[in-house]
């Protein structure tokens, strides 16, 4: 992957950035919206050069995080034996 863009990949990518950002109700300048922009820059070294790509491939990445995220399971144990109790 090319660490140099040009404009107009720079362009592509701020758009489909602020798009997604917009449909999913994102600050761009928040940390989601930080590593939104980073998977799109890897996508688009991944030749996914047209917006409609990127925000694709950005999807597909966040629903297969979802995918790991089970709500209302109940918590997860931890072994904290609290010295009050003794």
């Amino acid at each position: 992957m090319s660490t140099i863009f040009n404009v107009d990949q720079l362009n592509t990518i701020r758009d489909a950035h602020l798009a997604w950002c917009a449909a999913n109700s994102v600050d761009p300048k928040s940390p989601l919206g930080g590593e939104a922009v980073g998977i799109m820059l890897k996508a688009f070294g991944a030749d996914c050069h047209r917006a409609d790509d990127l925000i694709g491939a950005l999807d597909r990445h966040m629903d297969e995080r979802g995918r790991h995220v089970q709500l209302g399971s109940s918590a997860i144990p931890t072994d904290q034996s609290s010295s009050i109790d003794k």
